[in-house]
């Protein structure tokens, strides 16, 4: 840990930093926000990222959104919906909406929105999201039907997140190129400006269906480390950032300036050990003694100060289809050491690639590292690869990591959306395939209408995943956010960083 090297600097920044900044943007009532990096597009429903979500979302509209404590599907630009029989979903939409462009909001806009996911040639992640969706058909203007190949009862939940922004026909006929260069969306911000590797800002759309925004402005700041991050926060630059480290919670609060605000998130972290190449990985009792060679609980008291709940499967309890019992695999180097032998692999000849972002999740980097140096006790060497965000996830994408990789996953508030996306060797950012019976029980479980039997399917599926090892489970994240004084805003636990709901406050 490097905090005190950079705490000097830190000083003296503060010393230097003049509060006129915060003020002036008081005053034009705009807020600042960090992220750890860029959006990779500003093209929504083609990019699977949290970072270009969030963004992207402040500029275009889902069609069902989420109560943000209940998690309970809400109206958006559906006004509602419903089952019209096994296959069929019909959802009325909201009469009166404009895209920024000026092209109006109706059932065209979600037909050609899904036709954009559905087309290969498109190459977006959401493809292989959508392929039970056989069809949209238009009942009338401001009416649509999801036409699926089998019962989806899932479906509501899976448009209800990041999965599907309708985007304006004419402007996506002319060109996604056009319309990626000027986004232009439902939502309650306007494109303005993107600088690359810089910033990004958006200015209020005065006519919001919703009702305009307390903010007039929101600039985007891309800054990929966490000390850079928090300097900026402390020297009034920046008005809200994620991932305060954890060992930075009382500096924060005791500046004057800024506070900790927290949440228990539903974005879960895992160490994913890679089985879709050849490897060691391939073998189960090689992917259990690393995963028994992994001191979670040291790891969360050590490194994240206790800040995240350990998991024992792939479902943490934010999840509404989370079954308390799966078994946990316990730390336990002397089993370890013995599944090794009965693999025929000696630790010590082991030679492993771990790949991690840097300040894209809590700590990764050190999180990461730490591995390392557990893993070393048992023999092992591991070569840390530190990835710029992008990069990270092309790899991902393109099975280009290592052995193992490190990553979040979330919003995880359902079974579907992170078991079926994640244990399937055909999915986006997978780690784990070739096994069939699996999969064939997860194709299963999607099309399960009856609510307690789905329950049970997802339930079973939860210990079978946990029974393969495919992760070193690692832990529900706990979210510390910095936040200006005068900015009046609190952190979700879905991590909509949502600039509709901040405003300005007193300073």
């Amino acid at each position: 840990m490097q905090f005190l090297k950079i705490l000097a600097a830190m000083l003296a920044l503060l010393a230097s930093a003049t509060p006129v900044l915060a003020q002036d943007r008081m005053k034009a009532e705009e807020v600042i926000v960090a992220f750890a990096a860029e959006p990779r597009t500003l093209l929504p429903n083609t990019i699977v990222d949290w970072t270009t979500n969030n963004m992207v979302e402040h500029m275009y509209d889902r069609l069902v959104d989420r109560d943000p404590k209940s998690y309970k599907p809400i109206p958006m630009l559906a006004i509602s919906w419903k089952v019209v029989d096994n296959t069929t979903w019909e959802f009325a939409l909201r009469k009166g909406v404009k895209f920024h462009n000026g092209e109006p909001f109706d059932a065209q806009s979600v037909k050609a929105t899904m036709d954009y996911i559905k087309d290969p040639a498109n190459k977006t992640h959401y493809l292989p999201r959508w392929t039970l969706v056989k069809e949209v058909q238009i009942v009338d203007p401001y009416t649509v039907r999801f036409i699926t190949d089998k019962p989806w009862p899932g479906l509501i939940d899976r448009i209800s997140l990041q999965d599907f922004m309708p985007m304006p026909p004419k402007a996506l006929k002319e060109g996604i190129q056009a319309l990626a260069a000027k986004p232009a969306g439902t939502g309650p911000f306007k494109f303005s400006q993107w600088v690359r590797d810089e910033k990004l800002i958006v200015t209020r759309n005065d006519d919001y269906w919703k009702g305009k925004p307390e903010l007039k402005k929101v600039t985007f700041r891309f800054i990929p480390e966490f000390s850079a991050r928090l300097a900026a926060l402390l020297a009034g630059e920046i008005d809200i950032m994620k991932d305060v480290p954890p060992h930075a919670v009382d500096l924060v609060n005791a500046s004057g300036k800024a506070t900790v605000r927290a949440t228990v998130s539903s974005r879960i972290n895992y160490l994913a050990l890679v089985n879709l190449k050849q490897g060691p990985m391939q073998d189960l009792k090689v992917r259990k003694a690393i995963a028994q060679s992994v001191n979670v609980d040291e790891l969360i008291q050590n490194v994240l100060r206790g800040r995240a709940s350990k998991m024992c499967g792939p479902l943490s309890p934010i999840n509404v289809d989370y079954f308390p019992k799966v078994q946990c695999l316990k730390y336990d180097p002397k089993q370890a050491q013995a599944l090794f032998k009965e693999a025929g692999v000696d630790p010590k000849t082991l030679t492993l690639t771990l790949d991690t972002p840097s300040g894209r999740y809590p700590l990764d980097k050190d999180i990461s590292q730490a591995i390392a140096a557990q893993l070393g006790r048992q023999g092992i060497t591991v070569n840390v690869v530190v990835n710029e965000w992008g990069t990270h996830l092309d790899k991902i994408k393109n099975r280009t990591t290592g052995d193992m990789f490190f990553l979040g996953w979330g919003p995880a508030l359902d079974a579907q959306n992170t078991i079926e996306q994640l244990f399937q060797g055909s999915m986006t950012y997978s780690s784990y395939g070739g096994n069939k019976a699996l999969e064939d029980k997860i194709q299963t479980a999607v099309t399960i209408v009856d609510p307690q039997k789905r329950l049970a399917a997802w339930a079973e599926l939860q210990q079978l995943v946990a029974a393969e090892v495919p992760w070193v489970f690692l832990w529900q994240q706990h979210d510390l956010y910095g936040v200006a004084n005068w900015v009046e805003w609190q952190p979700r636990a879905d991590e909509k960083v949502w600039m509709f709901e901040a405003k300005i406050g007193k300073k």
